[in-house]
């Protein structure tokens, strides 16, 4: 069994008939959750006879890393291998002291987004806690010496509330490194799982991509907004709970032509009126072989758009994607071995 997916809790549990004291077990999961330890026998402070039992009966087994590439910006885009040969991508983005961690929940994604290639390839199969976990962990070993905060979105690779059961363990062990408070999931708008999300005793942050401003705009690159259309979107959303000083996220793709112009803007304004949130305008990564026609606005267009909801009183952000030249902006992943 790995224990990587496995909070303190749930591995002093797991020991209980291998340790011959009961704080061993709280012991082995602080080497493996606080202090990193990548195999039983660094456990330096565990006898001998009780690294050799938990290596012939646990593991701490982390995905393989086929492949790093390095952005000009810094980013890094890490292929993952899992046991059964599945490949997943991650994204590393430190900047000075800080870092953020983007990682994925599926090896695919069965939503099919017109504007994402991780779409356009198809669905896969779900991340286990322990891939997930795993994926956390070998990007921040990477990560320079300097950093000392780290944030985690799960925007990677796949839908991340079509994945709640184990996404939700794999929160439980992130919780002990990482405050839900600097943890995103992004969804393309599952209900059931922003009603899941709501319901947890401790929430990471919630970001919803929206990306039009209307149902029947939004289900033309959004097929998902045909199950779950954009009004009943919205009033899930509305009835987040936040804590105090939280946001709903609100991610929007900018696509020339389509859903760039002012107008739209005021129709975005107008849709989350009420709502504590900020915009992330993000300008489409274009991608000549997944989607030909789609094409990134203008930076005059992305200024308007984004002038026009600050004008509204929205907070917004413009965010030029990091590592577009590996492939590892946002909607770029592939999961593949090219």
């Amino acid at each position: 069994m790995n224990l990587l997916g496995k909070t303190s809790v749930e591995i002093a549990e797991l020991l209980q008939n291998t340790v011959d004291r009961p704080f061993r077990g709280r012991q082995v999961a602080g080497w493996i959750h606080q202090r990193d330890a990548r195999t039983f026998e660094e456990m330096s402070d565990v006898p001998k006879s009780l690294r050799a039992a938990l290596a012939k009966d646990f593991s701490l087994a982390e995905p393989e890393v086929l492949d790093r590439a390095v952005s000009n910006d810094g980013s890094t885009k890490y292929l993952f291998a899992s046991e059964d040969g599945a490949t997943v991508e991650g994204v590393s983005m430190p900047d000075g002291g800080k870092a953020t961690l983007c990682l994925s929940s599926q090896t695919g994604c069965a939503v099919g987004c017109t504007f994402c290639v991780t779409g356009a390839l198809g669905a896969g199969r779900n991340l286990k806690p322990e891939e997930m976990v795993g994926h956390y962990r070998l990007m921040r070993r990477d990560l320079p010496q300097e950093v000392e905060r780290v944030n985690l979105v799960f925007m990677g690779m796949g839908e991340p509330l079509l994945n709640t059961t184990a996404l939700g363990r794999a929160l439980g062990v992130l919780y002990e490194r990482v405050s839900p408070k600097r943890i995103t999931i992004s969804t393309a708008g599952i209900i059931p799982g922003i009603q899941w999300m709501a319901g947890l005793s401790r929430r990471p942050k919630l970001a919803v991509s929206l990306n039009a401003p209307d149902q029947q705009r939004r289900q033309e690159i959004m097929p998902i907004t045909r199950r779950y259309p954009l009004d009943q979107l919205m009033a899930a959303v509305r009835a987040f709970p936040l804590e105090r000083g939280r946001r709903i996220t609100f991610e929007y793709v900018l696509i020339r032509d389509f859903n760039d112009q002012v107008a739209d803007a005021h129709l975005v304004a107008r849709l989350i009126e009420g709502i504590p949130s900020k915009i992330n305008v993000i300008p489409l990564n274009e991608d000549v072989e997944h989607f030909p026609d789609l094409r990134q606005p203008s930076e005059g267009a992305v200024d308007s758009f984004a002038r026009t909801l600050r004008d509204t009183g929205r907070v917004v952000t413009v965010r030029w994607s990091k590592g577009a030249d590996v492939a590892a902006a946002c909607g770029q992943l592939k999961g593949r071995s090219l």
